[in-house]
């Protein structure tokens, strides 16, 4: 595809979704529960549209194309598995996490911690591992999108043009706060969904149908079919950090504070799951039908590039824009969330800022951020899926303390810090050294590490006397709304 049909289709596209966070930018008011969080009044459809834009990242179109085109269905039950995770656990917790937002005024999810563990400290450090952990996983997204710009244009445009491409836009729908991401992410889901289907039915097409294609992969592929054809192991280890991505990645638990009432975040839920199920279905159909059409591809992250290099239709380039939309939506939610999270946890913990300052802080770190994640992203330093989960793991740390923030009486400030300070150290040491004790994934003893010493710390230290009524005053809550 030539780089100036490429460049022209992402002006049209950046000129109308600013147009969009233009448009958004009039309800909005000088504080910084708006800037972050949108005065918790977004509505339930556009709750559902932007978490689910902001948690199926270019890490889909890319990275799971390219892992189910080399490891079979294992990966689409990989990803389903994450999606049950992530419903039960918004079924569960989401109620909470809204609750308790509107009850204390929580801007950002670090702060439930800080409250109900009575030490800013554990908020400070959850922001800083959350910082740690989270550059890596945006980078993801800057290396999706320049993959992609790249094959598609034959090298046209460069890897570092595409970083760069990527950065701009980001600042400006990100500096523009939670409502221009919101609204713009809202778009980007939209396409992102009626791409990826169009684009589907091309693909089965060209194979010959759905049968067709079936029939095929058993006669030249058929391990590709067969849902144990992945390790146990790697099933597990991969699939445990990702389980409890819904409160382990703040980018996400903070969508949970943006809910306008009871009924939107019901709605968001139901739209999310609806989203994720559809979505997932599509793009392992199209890793499953690629094998056939490109069957001899190098890198994995390199198969959905090379799909889009080999067509010259307008739907290829809305495909093209819909994964670049997909990766941007990611990063300035992550990016826009700790960006709070070093506001309110960090700067805040130091001493009384006002929110105009709150707001200026906050602008200032979101150009910081995204350099941070482009330079990690120039090196190269992985594979999407496998850094994806790396970072996920990191933050799998943080879980045991949101768990028992919400449901547990006991477990003081020295549980929530050592069982997130263990964690996270165990995922950086057992990752950067390729250590696989047992044979288990990194992201296995992370999980058993934080649970094991939060769980064991709580049976010697109580909750904070002062905050003894934290779980009360939510519960009469949730039965007040019908939410229990």
């Amino acid at each position: 595809m030539r780089s100036e049909i490429i460049l022209f289709g992402l002006l049209l596209w950046f000129g109308f979704g600013a147009s969009v966070a233009l448009l958004s930018r009039r309800l909005a008011r000088r504080s910084s529960s708006d800037f972050f969080i949108a005065q918790r009044s977004v509505s339930g459809v556009i709750a559902a549209m932007t978490y689910s834009a902001t948690t199926y990242s270019a890490f889909m179109m890319v990275g799971l194309v390219g892992y189910v085109y080399a490891t079979g269905v294992g990966a689409i039950g990989f990803e389903l598995t994450y999606l049950l995770g992530t419903v039960i656990l918004l079924l569960i917790f989401a109620p909470r996490f809204w609750i308790a937002g509107k009850l204390r005024g929580y801007i950002s999810p670090a702060e439930l911690l800080s409250d109900r563990y009575g030490s800013r400290a554990v908020g400070a450090v959850f922001a800083v591992i959350s910082l740690i952990m989270l550059i890596p996983y945006s980078s993801v997204q800057f290396t999706g999108i320049a993959y992609l710009l790249q094959t598609v244009s034959g090298g046209e445009i460069d890897f570092l043009t595409s970083l760069v491409i990527a950065y701009v836009i980001i600042l400006i729908f990100t500096l523009w706060g939670l409502r221009s991401v919101a609204w713009t992410d809202a778009l980007q889901a939209s396409i992102m969904l009626a791409s990826s289907l169009m684009f589907l039915f091309i693909l089965i097409s060209r194979v010959g149908g759905l049968s067709e294609m079936f029939s095929t992969l058993q006669n030249t592929h058929p391990e590709l079919l067969y849902a144990n054809s992945w390790d146990f192991m790697k099933f597990l280890g991969l699939t445990v950090p990702w389980f409890f991505f819904a409160l382990s990645n703040p980018q996400v638990s903070q969508r949970l504070f943006i809910a306008r009432d009871a009924k939107s975040l019901r709605t968001m839920i139901l739209g999310f799951s609806a989203f994720g199920l559809i979505y997932t279905l599509i793009v392992g159909l199209i890793g499953l039908s690629s094998r056939i059409l490109l069957p001899s591809v190098q890198s994995s992250d390199l198969v959905m590039p090379a799909l889009l290099a080999s067509e010259d239709s307008i739907i290829a380039l809305i495909v093209l824009l819909g994964i670049i939309g997909a990766a941007i939506s990611t990063l300035n939610s992550i990016i826009l969330t700790l960006s709070s999270m070093f506001v309110r946890d960090i700067f805040g913990a130091l001493g009384g800022i006002s929110e105009e300052r709150e707001i200026l802080i906050g602008k200032l770190l979101i150009p910081v951020i995204a350099f941070l994640a482009l330079v990690f992203s120039y090196f190269r330093f992985g594979l999407i899926v496998e850094l994806s989960v790396a970072s996920s793991a990191g933050l799998l740390s943080a879980v045991p303390s949101a768990l028992g923030a919400l449901v547990w009486r006991r477990g003081g400030r020295w549980s929530a810090l050592i069982s997130i300070l263990s964690g996270s150290c165990a995922a950086v040491l057992l990752y950067s050294l390729s250590i696989f004790p047992l044979g288990l994934y990194p992201g296995v003893w992370v999980a058993l590490i934080s649970f094991s010493s939060y769980f064991l710390l709580s049976l010697f230290e109580r909750a904070p006397s002062e905050l003894s009524g934290f779980l009360d005053e939510m519960k009469a809550e949730l039965r007040k709304r019908g939410m229990d």
